[in-house]
C-alpha cells in the first residue's frame, strides 16, 4: 500500500508551536492570537499578506525542533516496516523557505520519520495520482476533500485549524486511530 502523509499538524504540532514566534515576530498578544483561532495559515486583518515574510524569516530558524504528534514516529516508521510505501506529501515550497525540500528532508531526518518519497507541492491530488497512494493523510479539509477525488481511503487529522469545520470525512484524533483504520482498510 502507498500512504500519502502530510507534514504540519498531522505528523508535527506546528500550529500551535509556531504561536509565540508569530506573536513575538509581529509584536501581537499571544492570547489575543489563540482566542481568535489565528495561526500561521490564517493571520489576523492588520498582517494578513505578510505569510511568505513571516515564514522566510522564522520557519527555518524554528521548525527543526518542532515537536511530533503522540505515536507519530512509531506508527510511520511501523507502516514503512511491514511493507508500506511512505509518501511525504507536504504544501510547504520556496515561497516560505529557502529551500523547502532540502529543509524539510532535513527535518524528517532529525525527527526520525522514515519515508520512500519526499514531495513539496501545494497539488497534492495529483501528487496522490503520480504516487498511487492508497491512503492520504491530512489536517486540511481542501486537501482531503480534493484527494478524495482520486484516492477512495482518506482520513481527516483532527487539529486546531479544522475542528470546527464541517466534512465528510472519518477523522483521526490520534496516530493509533490511524493505525486502526489502516489495518480496517488493507
Amino acid at each position: 500500500m502507498t500512504i500519502g502523509i502530510d507534514i504540519d499538524d498531522t505528523i508535527t504540532k506546528t500550529a500551535e508551536y509556531l504561536m509565540p514566534y508569530m506573536a513575538e515576530y509581529f509584536s501581537m498578544d499571544l492570547d489575543y492570537l489563540n482566542n481568535n483561532n489565528y495561526n500561521y495559515i490564517i493571520f489576523p486583518e492588520e498582517i494578513k499578506g505578510r505569510e511568505a515574510e513571516f515564514g522566510k524569516e522564522v520557519y527555518e530558524k524554528v521548525l527543526l525542533d518542532v515537536e511530533l504528534k503522540d505515536n507519530v514516529k512509531e506508527i510511520i516508521n511501523k507502516l514503512k516496516f511491514e511493507g508500506n510505501r511512505i509518501v511525504i506529501i507536504t504544501a510547504r515550497t520556496n515561497k516560505f523557505y529557502s529551500d523547502a525540500y532540502l529543509f524539510t528532508s532535513k527535518q524528517l531526518d532529525k525527527l526520525g520519520i522514515k519515508y520512500d518519497k519526499l514531495i513539496c507541492s501545494h497539488d497534492k491530488k495529483s501528487a496522490c495520482i503520480e504516487e498511487k497512494v492508497n491512503l492520504f493523510i491530512d489536517d486540511s479539509v481542501d486537501n482531503v476533500t480534493s484527494v478524495s477525488e482520486v484516492v477512495d481511503n482518506v482520513l481527516l487529522f483532527n487539529s486546531k485549524l479544522n475542528k470546527t469545520m464541517d466534512c465528510k470525512f472519518k477523522r483521526a484524533n490520534t496516530w493509533n486511530d490511524i493505525y486502526n483504520f489502516y489495518l480496517e482498510n488493507k
